[in-house]
């Protein structure tokens, strides 16, 4: 909940790593597709920018498609771009828009970048969010996945969260773990 308040007035997602200054903003969620397979995700970014304003971010995905057995670990960077809901001016729209491709970071063999619409209050509270690659977007009548939040409310969770999708020679591992110890 704490970043949803900073990352309320974000959207946008290019080259996330060469671009970002500071991380800003880190959440988790996480999703099941229509096969059963259940997906987890980070979004990291640099602070809000504003509304309708493209930022870029980065999403680390982890999935099992073993029922939890072996993980896999894909990367992509996106756009991130938040806008008023026009149904209900009381709420902020996320939308965050996979690059074209995805960086296999352990086990992995492929990977369709994803796209999300995200729903938030104005104070920043999660509502609700939808999921759909960049397969399923092709289609003339796209199939989205309900997404959730994963509650990070301590600084410890937050860690434990990190830890799960990155190793600490990863480059963006000490900027995470420096957003976390904020909550300390």
């Amino acid at each position: 909940m704490k970043t949803l308040l900073s990352f309320v007035l974000f959207l946008s997602f290019t080259l996330f790593h060469s671009q970002l200054k500071k991380v800003g903003v880190v959440d988790f969620y996480n999703w099941t597709a229509n096969d059963g397979v259940h997906y987890q995700f980070i979004l990291a970014a640099g602070d809000v920018a504003g509304l309708d304003v493209e930022q870029p971010a980065v999403v680390r995905v982890r999935y099992s498609t073993d029922g939890g057995v072996s993980y896999r670990l894909v990367e992509f960077d996106a756009t991130l771009r938040f806008m008023t809901d026009k149904n209900n001016s009381e709420n902020l729209i996320a939308y965050l828009n996979g690059a074209s491709t995805a960086k296999i970071i352990e086990n992995a063999t492929g990977y369709t970048p994803d796209n999300f619409v995200l729903y938030y209050t104005k104070s920043g509270n999660f509502i609700k969010g939808f999921q759909a690659d960049h397969n399923e977007m092709a289609k003339s009548e796209v199939e989205y996945a309900k997404v959730y939040m994963t509650p990070s409310s301590t600084a410890e969770q937050l860690r434990n969260l990190i830890r799960l999708y990155y190793k600490s020679t990863d480059p963006l591992y000490r900027d995470l773990m420096v957003y976390a110890a904020q909550y300390d």
